[in-house]
Order: structure tokens, then sequence, then C-alpha cells
């Protein structure tokens, strides 16, 4: 009996023993994987980041369900990807597993770390994009009106504003721009975007204006902050937080009744553009896009705008409304 028992114990020992060794094979095989991401594709931190969670909540998953994370079965990974509708998660956010967890895949089947690719036959739901909010242009100009004290934090933040406006740049890449990125005699600022890209983006005469004011006051300060653009009093950089709250409180100074991020003016900008006549591959290239499909999401607002004017201007549209008023009468 005291045999038999050992022997178990022996048995649950050396399947303990496996589990942890693939375990930490896969932990391995992630680590490759998101060097991969970041050496050769040049994702962003936070992309990176985002997909290391994704697989190790999927391999702690496959853990919990005794499967191998080296020869997972298709069902085992749709199950997985439906078990994530329970958890309260936005489409995007599901989505976003479904793409780390198929790459991480493909990445190791090319590699012959699996003989498989087990996403082959699984399909997953089409993510319907949100049409971006943006603001009008008389609400874009309401905040670029907030009254500014003129000293550094007012300056500094009214420079902010306008070059966020000016520019359509992502919060990350005004966090991180530097002095030596901006000409000032074209008036066009240089920016790493995402994937490492490199890109130029004009600004206008109103942002370059405000910024040169800026930096006479930004002069005062010492030199501590790697030479970037904006900064606290005590000299180091404007977080992508810091930059965010200050879009925060010249919103609520404004008295817009919108729920507006820096991201906002993001799409606020590359909407007027358009709705001025700007072409979509300028749009694309000023934004810092890879891919044209991601612009086009502006044309559905714009096309949205469009009818708003219609349905407000048009006479014919006018007359039916007259007339549907009469009918009710």
């Amino acid at each position: 009996m005291a045999e038999n028992t050992e022997v178990i114990q022996q048995e649950v020992s050396q399947k303990e023993a496996l589990r942890k060794r693939k375990m930490q094979e896969a932990e391995a095989l992630i680590d490759k994987y998101i060097t991969y991401l970041k050496i050769e594709k040049g994702y962003s931190q936070n992309t990176f980041s985002a997909y290391y969670k994704d697989l190790n909540f999927f391999l702690n998953y496959l853990h919990k369900e005794n499967e191998d994370f080296l020869s997972v079965a298709p069902l085992s990974v749709q199950n997985f990807l439906s078990s994530l509708s329970a958890l309260n998660l936005s489409a995007k956010t599901r989505a976003r597993f479904y793409s780390s967890i198929k790459g991480f895949y493909k990445f190791l089947y090319r590699n012959s770390e699996i003989n498989e690719f087990p996403f082959k036959d699984i399909e997953y739901p089409f993510v319907r994009r949100k049409l971006p909010e943006f603001l009008t242009k008389d609400e874009i100009n309401k905040m670029l009106e907030v009254k500014f004290q003129n000293n550094f934090e007012g300056l500094r933040n009214k420079a902010f504003i306008e070059l966020l406006y000016a520019s359509g740049l992502r919060i990350s890449e005004i966090a991180s721009v530097k002095l030596e990125n901006f000409n000032f005699e074209m008036n066009f600022v240089k920016v790493i975007g995402k994937g490492s890209k490199e890109r130029i983006i004009p600004f206008n005469i109103s942002a370059a204006k405000y910024i040169k004011e800026y930096l006479k006051e930004r002069s005062k300060i010492e030199r501590g902050a790697g030479n970037y653009l904006f900064v606290t009093k005590k000299s180091k950089p404007l977080t992508r937080q810091g930059l965010w709250k200050i879009v925060k409180k010249m919103a609520l100074k404004s008295g817009i009744d919108k729920n507006i991020t820096p991201h906002t003016i993001r799409h606020t900008f590359a909407t007027h553009l358009l709705e001025g006549g700007a072409d979509l591959r300028s749009i694309q290239q000023m934004l810092g896009h890879s891919n044209i499909s991601t612009t086009e999401i502006y044309t559905h607002t714009d096309i949205t705008h469009l009818k708003e004017q219609h349905q407000k201007y048009h006479p014919r549209n006018t007359d039916a409304d007259a007339a549907e008023e009469n009918i009710k009468k």
C-alpha cells in the first residue's frame, strides 16, 4: 500500500515538473516573440506590452485547462476567445487578444517551433469601428480662445494646444518631441511615430507664434529635461498624463459639453482638413497611418457632416419638414 502511494506521488511530481518545464519553454518563446516585435517590427512599447500581457493571460488559461501550449487545438483557442466575452472586455480588446495570439503562433510556425498552425479555421468577428468624435470649428475655436496667463505655464499650455490642433500629432509624439525637431523657417516638425517611423508635419503660423513665445519663458529655467519641448517648471519632461490634464482643463474652461481628449483634437485636425478639401493620402501621411484604410474612417465622418448640412440647408428638405408638420396638424 505504501509502495503504491509512493509511486502515485512520484507520478504526480513528474507531471508537475513536466508542466513547469512546459510553462518555462512557453515563457521563453513569448519573450523571443516580444523581442521580435520590438526590434524587427518596431512596435511601440504600449503595443508589445499589451501583447505580452495577452499572451501570458492565454498561457495561464491553457495551464489551468491542462493544455499544451505548443500543440494547442484550434477548438481550445476558439473556446478561449469565446470566454473573453464573459469578462466584459470591449470588442477592441477582444480583437487585440485575437491578433496577439494569432501573430504569436504565426511566428512559431514560421520558425518551425510548431508543426501545425492552430488558427487555420478560426475566424473572429469583425470589430466595427466607431466614428471618431471631433469638434466643430466653433468648438475648437472656443478652446483656442480660452484665456491664458502670460507666464511659463500659461504660455506652455497655449503653445501645446495650438500645436496639437495644428499638427494632429499623437499625445505620445508631442510628449517626446524635442527642440531640435523643429524648423521655424519652414514651420514643420519631425517626429518618430508608431513603428519607429519618421515623418515631417507642417504647422501653421499661429502655432509657431505661441511656441516661440513659450520658448522665451522656457529658456529661463534650468536645462535638465533632455531638450524636450514641453516641460514642467522643474525642467522635467511633461508626461502624456500631464498633457492629457492640460487638454481636460482647457476643455472645461471652454464650456464645451463633450468628453474631449487629446485624440479628439487629433480627430478634429483630420476632419477639418478633409472638410477643407485636403486629399486622403496627404492626411494619411500627416497622421502617420501605415494603412490608408485607417484614414478612410474620416470620409464617413465627412459624409455624416455633409448629410447634416444638406438636411439643414437644402430648400426641399425644409419644404418636406413643413409639409410633414401640416399633415400632423
